[in-house]
């Protein structure tokens, strides 16, 4: 037997019968969460930025702008360490896939790598994200005790994730890209 990596999931063992008793229930709420929307990449072992979008729902103008103040500059760095030879990597979400942004990214050269949707697996991003909620969970085990309502804890996460992501070690993103061959292979 072996509990998941989630240290906020709760396990209730019980007798045969006894499966929808209430103190054997442990309901989800759904859309009572905290959520804030972040952007990150990373080439190779090399992190970008972390940013985190604290302002309002990701329009296909925000989105837009984000790219052009914090990918280029990325690009430029990638330039500098002699990678030459890239491809952007975004999931299909409908902001991702507006004409807007897919134009501005194609009259900047850039080019978008194509996967099918509902693969995270093919997108190694989804894979830091994991990796970054573990660490905010291990790092700040009582980060969503209600201190203040949800959007005290809001201000909190923008306070801590990006020394979070500071803490995850190059070596993690340099694993996620060397098994991306592997994992196209299988696909």
């Amino acid at each position: 037997m072996e509990k998941s990596k989630d240290l906020r999931q709760q396990w209730v063992f019980r007798e045969p019968g006894e499966k929808w008793l209430n103190e054997c229930v442990h309901p989800k709420e759904k859309n009572k969460g905290i959520s804030l929307m972040i952007w990150g990449c990373f080439w190779g072992k090399k992190k970008g930025p972390l940013l985190l979008i604290t302002q309002g729902n990701t329009t296909k103008t925000r989105r837009t702008r984000l790219l052009r103040r914090h990918l280029i500059r990325v690009i430029h760095q990638m330039l500098a360490c002699g990678i030459h030879d890239f491809h952007f990597r975004q999931d299909n979400a409908p902001v991702n896939k507006a004409y807007s942004v897919m134009d501005w990214l194609e009259a900047n050269n850039i080019d978008v790598l194509e996967h099918p949707p509902y693969s995270p697996d093919l997108n190694p991003i989804e894979h830091v994200w994991v990796e970054l909620e573990k660490r905010l969970h291990q790092q700040y085990p009582r980060i969503g005790d209600p201190v203040g309502r949800k959007q005290a804890v809001k201000k909190r996460l923008v306070q801590v994730l990006p020394l979070v992501w500071e803490t995850i070690p190059e070596e993690f993103f340099e694993k996620l890209w060397k098994s991306m061959p592997n994992k196209v292979a299988a696909v």
